[in-house]
């Protein structure tokens, strides 16, 4: 029986999904118990990254061919519904696990029927520099979002009713994200972890989230270039997802507009 199932969208993930499933299976404590399924996008060199996988690991990893990219959401969706353990990890390809218990987070779910997200302490180098490993809700103002997440990811200070976790590696229940709908296949990149916190506790009234900071995993994102494109999908994706909570239109753009403005005046 299946206990923790990992799902791993990739897309042109070539160069980092082998690290990402070594690293994986090196912290695997759960034996037959964990799942792994990875979910291709229809990535360019797609039937040589499988020939490699099915080398590698044979049967310990299912691979399901999207024959489109539709998405990060909708590649999810897909291994949501092959998955056939109770929790389920959404975890990127440039995710490395550092120092994480996936007993220990089974144990987390199996003694609290309430919990629906869990996350864990992010690092952005192999030096360990803290990355963020939850954000403010993106309805507060920009200023707020900025320093307050800041200190609190110093601090490490997560309070679940304020706050969301980085979508590059967390848990949910999956009864409870399916209760929820699922990711929301209109949204292609970014935002979605904010709009599952909010859907998931809509459809799972008293429920809570739980952040684990003992549990570390590196995302390595310290020298990932600025890009214009990704920082306008961005923008589109979170506006939707504030509008779709009943929130005014515009309301993200000034608050992202303030975040940057803080941002800039921190680096001078």
């Amino acid at each position: 029986m299946k206990k923790l199932s990992v799902i791993i969208v990739t897309y042109n993930s070539e160069p980092d999904i082998y690290n990402c499933l070594a690293s994986l299976f090196a912290k695997n404590d759960l034996g037959e118990a964990l799942e792994v399924i990875v979910v291709d996008n229809d990535s360019r060199n797609f039937t040589q990254m499988q020939a490699k996988l099915v080398t590698l690991y044979n049967d310990r990893v299912r691979i399901f061919h999207n024959t489109l990219n539709g998405g990060y959401g909708q590649g999810n969706n897909i291994g949501i519904l092959h998955a056939q353990a109770p929790v389920i990890m959404i975890m990127n390809p440039d995710v490395r696990l550092v120092d994480i218990s996936l007993q220990s987070i089974v144990t987390q779910y199996n003694n609290d029927s309430l919990l629906a997200l869990c996350g864990f302490r992010q690092v952005i180098n192999e030096r360990g520099k803290q990355g963020t490993s939850f954000s403010l809700l993106n309805h507060y103002n920009g200023f707020l979002r900025l320093f307050g997440g800041i200190l609190a990811n110093r601090l490490n200070l997560f309070c679940w009713r304020h706050m969301y976790f980085c979508g590059a590696c967390f848990c949910v229940r999956k009864s409870m994200i399916e209760k929820a709908g699922l990711f929301d296949e209109n949204i292609f990149l970014y935002g979605e972890e904010n709009d599952i916190h909010y859907r998931i506790h809509q459809a799972c009234p008293h429920t809570h989230d739980k952040y684990i900071r003992q549990a570390v995993y590196l995302h390595l994102t310290e020298d990932r270039p600025y890009s214009e494109k990704a920082f306008q999908l961005r923008i589109k994706s979170n506006e939707y997802v504030m509008q779709k909570q009943g929130r005014q239109a515009g309301t993200y753009i000034r608050s992202e507009e303030q975040r940057q403005k803080w941002s800039k005046c921190l680096k001078r």
